[in-house]
């Protein structure tokens, strides 16, 4: 099973280094591949003065810890993210958020993974369409701690 994080995911972890979303990124018993789209570094660098700003440290160890969460990941690129599963991601995020677009196109295309976001009207939005390949961190928490 892949795991497929959201943008919102990278900033919690930077902004909180000593919660949960951080805990489970660099959690060692986690063996499920960590997926991401490229876009989200760009949502890193759009919002790096607003993460610094929030994060609990100095601005060059949240830069730090940003590496080490970057580290974590697998980074996708998004032209072979295939067009049946962009034009679904879009039918399923139009109404609530499409920059969310590309992590949902991801996780569709990926077949067995699942989108990890903190993302309440993101969640409760796919879930309400019956796409049930979504995460919250509670629940990932759970899985990896069983």
């Amino acid at each position: 099973m892949n795991i497929i994080v959201d943008s919102n995911i990278l900033f919690s972890a930077a902004i909180t280094p000593s919660g949960r979303v951080a805990e489970l990124m660099h959690n060692p018993s986690f063996r499920l591949e960590r997926l991401c789209c490229y876009y989200a570094i760009i949502e890193l660098f759009k919002h790096q003065a607003k993460i610094i700003s929030l994060a609990k440290n100095n601005p060059e160890d949240t830069i730090e810890l940003l590496y080490g969460i970057i580290q974590q990941l697998t980074f996708v690129n998004e032209a072979l993210i295939s067009d049946s599963a962009w034009v679904s991601a879009h039918e399923l995020t139009k109404d609530v958020d499409n920059r969310d677009i590309a992590h949902v196109a991801l996780t569709i295309h990926t077949q067995d993974g699942y989108l990890w976001t903190g993302d309440k009207k993101l969640i409760a939005h796919l879930r309400k369409l019956n796409f049930e390949f979504v995460i919250t961190t509670d629940e990932l928490y759970q899985l990896v701690n069983q």
